[in-house]
């Protein structure tokens, strides 16, 4: 898995496609604290608190935090979230925007860098480790909801302490369900040609050799991340391609590629290719190019992020998409990519001449209370409670609205979300996806373990070379230009681009993570 670095215009790229949805059989959210039918005893309960709390807030203080300019929901200083901010911690927020991918990098420079900052994981291990970043693991005694919520979300947790134990910044959590990566299709062109929904990789290859001949100038199976793709079909063999924690014994790294399974899944891509089941540009395949083939009547099969059910929908004027469990390709079990993760979130200063105030901020937005009141807002004020259920007053009419309206879901303005917010605003016809789609995900996350600075250093060759040569070489069975018979040869051959060197590194890593976040 190769590392990219983030950048805002990215981030919000993902976040976007957190609209889309399918359908479950009850017409209704996935069911939640906050979505169930004791909605109104919650939010009753939320409103008493910050009544009797109001009286007891701290003293007043202001910090300016850093975050995101995103011309999709502009930032106002008078959004609800940063009222009710006020409302519960008695800190008024200034926001200062980000203007460019460097704008974090000249706030660090500047000496004069914000209170709380909004970051990437590859910013923190840069940052962090040169001192611009405070160790919030110091101040867990002054943030019983943070040490709280991190005990409770040990994955979490498990990003965030750095090698040496260190703890620079919070990843948000909850409102990472745009970022699964999920297989859907056609359903009308299947019920149309009486086709059943395939449940293994044999069953896929066999309705799409069915779909060629009903459709012949169709490429029935899409996808458009090129080789990355491998990492969303790699679960349906029971691996990820490259390092990832052993689901049999999550003390070791495992090199997906080395598991016997991974060689029937490039055959299966091999044969799929090679019969013309998928577009010869599968590696080049852009957004455009699926959006045309999908909307065509030209493909029927495809793994995109999840919101993208919804997106096309909308598109279609003859057609539907639904979300389809992940045929199984070696084991038992269906798997998908283990997602659901977000990729950011906050900082302080270490600089900062407003210290309490900048962890009571963290220890607010990652609170129950914070997460409700951040995600839903207040009684009466966004929402109303009908027959025990949570209502978004009808100026949010879909959930993007969320954002624009009040800020909800923008970064910084939360810590723990509740997605059960964003979900009440999807259409029910297209929650399907979202309620199905964490029933198989894979046990592990594909993600390695942080290493110090010195190590990463050390493997920056290694690791670029081995991905170097086994991309080239897996496109190179995939498109029958070298034979599946020499796959042996393969494996044996990544040990001359330093693989062991890697393996041991990562698991040093692991050893150390392990030990630090028991």
């Amino acid at each position: 898995m190769k590392s990219l670095k983030w950048t805002w215009a990215a981030a919000a790229a993902v976040a976007l496609t957190v609209s889309g949805c399918g359908n479950n059989n009850n017409n209704e959210p996935a069911a939640s604290s906050s979505s169930s039918a004791d909605a109104s005893q919650t939010a009753s309960a939320t409103q008493s608190t910050s009544a009797s709390a109001s009286a007891a807030l701290p003293d007043p203080a202001k910090i300016r935090i850093f975050t995101e300019n995103n011309t999709a929901w502009p930032p106002k200083p008078d959004w609800g979230v940063w009222k009710w901010v006020k409302e519960e911690t008695n800190i008024d927020v200034e926001q200062v925007l980000a203007t460019g991918p460097e704008s974090l990098a000249l706030a660090v420079s500047s000496g004069d860098m914000p209170d709380v900052l909004s970051v990437f994981p590859n910013d923190v291990q840069k940052f962090g480790s040169q001192g611009a970043f405070e160790d919030l693991s110091k101040h867990m005694d002054q943030m019983p909801n943070v040490k709280a919520f991190l005990d409770s979300h040990p994955d979490v947790k498990s990003r965030v302490v750095s090698p040496n134990g260190e703890i620079y910044s919070i990843i948000n959590d909850g409102a990472g369900e745009g970022s699964q990566m999920v297989w859907f299709y056609r359903d009308d062109i299947f019920k149309k040609n009486n086709l059943e929904v395939p449940k293994t990789w044999d069953e896929l290859y066999t309705v799409a050799k069915k779909l060629k001949e009903i459709y012949p100038d169709s490429y029935p199976f899409l996808f458009r991340h090129g080789l990355s793709t491998l990492d969303t079909f790699g679960p349906s063999f029971d691996i990820y391609p490259e390092f990832y924690q052993d689901p049999a014994d999550p003390t070791k790294m495992k090199f997906g590629l080395e598991d016997p399974n991974a060689k029937t899944m490039v055959e299966w891509l091999n044969k799929f290719v090679k019969e013309k089941l998928i577009p010869p540009d599968w590696l080049t395949m852009d957004y455009k190019a699926w959006t045309q083939f999908m909307s065509t009547n030209k493909a029927f099969v495809t793994v995109q992020f999840i919101g993208q059910i919804e997106i096309m929908n909308s598109q279609l004027t003859d057609g539907h998409l639904q979300f389809m469990a992940p045929p199984i390709g070696a084991g038992d079990k269906p798997y998908l990519p283990k997602g659901g993760q977000e990729g950011y979130g906050l900082a302080v200063a270490s600089t900062s001449k407003n210290m309490d105030a900048a962890l009571r901020y963290l220890d607010y937005i990652f609170s129950e209370k914070g997460k409700d009141i951040q995600s839903w807002g207040k009684e009466g004020e966004t929402y109303t409670v009908v027959d025990g259920k949570r209502k978004f007053n009808d100026n949010y009419k879909e959930a993007n609205d969320l954002r624009v309206i009040s800020g909800i879901q923008t970064a910084a303005t939360y810590g723990w979300f509740d997605f059960n917010a964003w979900l009440s605003l999807v259409k029910p016809e297209e929650q399907y996806a979202y309620v199905e789609a964490p029933k198989y995900r894979f046990p592990v996350a594909y993600s390695r373990p942080n290493l110090t600075s010195d190590e990463a250093a050390a493997l920056s060759t290694s690791n670029d070379q081995l991905w170097k040569f086994w991309t080239g070489e897996v496109t190179k069975f995939i498109n029958g230009d070298r034979p599946m018979s020499e796959w042996d040869a393969f494996i044996k051959d990544l040990g001359k681009h330093d693989l062991e060197k890697v393996r041991t590194t990562y698991q040093t890593a692991l050893d150390r993570q392990l030990a630090n976040t028991k």
